[in-house]
């Protein structure tokens, strides 16, 4: 078990390697290159305090050492989020706030442990007379608080994000950190695997604190191992410049309860008319600010009249034009010899999975059980 925090350091320090060679790296890859760092040095010196405890505590200085750095695991991978997912992000004073636990844990830890007598800490770990200690369960609470708070933190600004990206793109695909939400719930699902382990074991006594430890970072360093698979296997993480957009907190979806104006029924009539008409929505990278070009009317205009007045933000209004125009194509003759995902491409989709998934919403079946029962099928 131990050989497998030898692969979650190795991994830890391959990925800062290949981020801090990445081209077009920008301060994102920085901080989850920080983050992998913190990692790597937590479990070396796990692996070290266990390793030392098992060959007689040759190294006193080694007890307790990697604790204090798992409250800064939290913090690191909650800013690498906020950085992703704010384009025009600024470190501000506040931030250093971030540091406050793993200090705090630093403080407590050195006035009960590192400066200690060798034989105190020795014995203390040896007989593992700190479990009985307030201090064990102020700083595991910390830990447990820390992780799976801002792990949860994370996971709700990526839902924020890609509920706000819709109100601007037509294409989420890229920039919708499907990829991070899954490595969060990874997170997620390792911090609390950990975090339950030990409220367990301090009822029941399961393993004594060696074998505790070891399981702990073992879980750790299995995250890192996936978190590493994936992003070498998907290509996200490590392999070009993240994409830079820049979005405001869009017009909230509801019906307006004013009465709608003149100008706005005016305006409405225009748009639906262009989009029948000019069928915008065919170019795959249609987005906000190219069609409120194409209409002579501001981003935050046309933003409001699809949120307030017609109920959908912009991701669904495209959408809905995209799988009207993809059922005309099925009832085509001349269309019946082409693919449905290549007909789904000349409709304006650019992902199969996209795709498929917005027409099921939209019709209640697939795009096959569709094509398989229109007219001329």
């Amino acid at each position: 078990m131990e050989y497998t925090l030898i692969y979650g350091i190795f991994m830890s320090l391959l990925l800062t390697a290949l981020l801090f060679t990445k081209r077009g790296r920008n301060d994102a890859d920085t901080l989850l290159s920080i983050y992998l760092t913190v990692s790597a040095v937590s479990l070396a010196l796990a692996y070290l305090e266990i390793l030392n405890r098992e060959r007689g505590y040759n190294f006193p200085f080694l007890i307790n050492s990697s604790v204090p750095f798992i409250l800064l695991l939290g913090p690191a991978l909650w800013l690498y989020v906020k950085r992703l997912i704010t384009p025009d992000f600024r470190y501000k004073m506040v931030h250093l706030l971030l540091l406050v636990p793993f200090i705090f844990a630093f403080v407590l830890l050195f006035l009960n442990s590192y400066s200690a007598d060798d034989t105190i800490k020795i014995a203390s770990d040896r007989y593992e007379s700190f479990l009985q200690e307030p201090l064990f369960l102020i700083i595991a609470s910390m830990i447990a608080i820390s992780n799976i708070g801002y792990t949860c933190w994370g996971l709700s600004l990526i839902a924020t994000h890609r509920k706000r990206i819709k109100s601007y793109f037509s294409q989420t695909e890229n920039i919708d950190l499907r990829w991070l939400k899954f490595l969060l719930i990874w997170a997620l699902i390792c911090y609390s695997c950990i975090s339950v382990l030990y409220i367990i074991d301090s009822f029941v006594n399961l393993f004594s604190y060696n074998i505790l430890q070891t399981i702990g970072y073992t879980i750790a360093s299995v995250f890192v191992i996936i978190l590493g698979f994936y992003g070498l296997r998907q290509g996200e993480l490590f392999s070009g410049p993240t994409r830079e957009y820049i979005i405001n907190r869009p017009q909230e979806i509801g019906e307006n309860r004013e009465p709608i104006v003149k100008e706005e029924e005016e305006f409405i009539i225009r748009l639906l008319s262009f989009m029948k008409e000019r069928k915008p929505y065919l170019n795959p990278e249609i987005t906000l600010g190219v069609l409120s070009s194409q209409m002579k009317v501001s981003a935050d205009y046309l933003s409001r009249i699809i949120n307030t007045r017609l109920n959908m933000n912009f991701f669904d209004f495209i959408a809905h034009y995209r799988v009207e125009e993809f059922k005309l194509m099925c009832k085509d003759p001349s269309k019946r010899n082409y693919t449905l995902i290549s007909l789904a491409y000349d409709c304006g989709f650019n992902s199969k999975a996209t795709f498929n998934r917005v027409f099921k919403k939209s019709t209640g079946v697939t795009p096959s059980e569709y094509y398989l029962k229109s007219p001329n099928s």
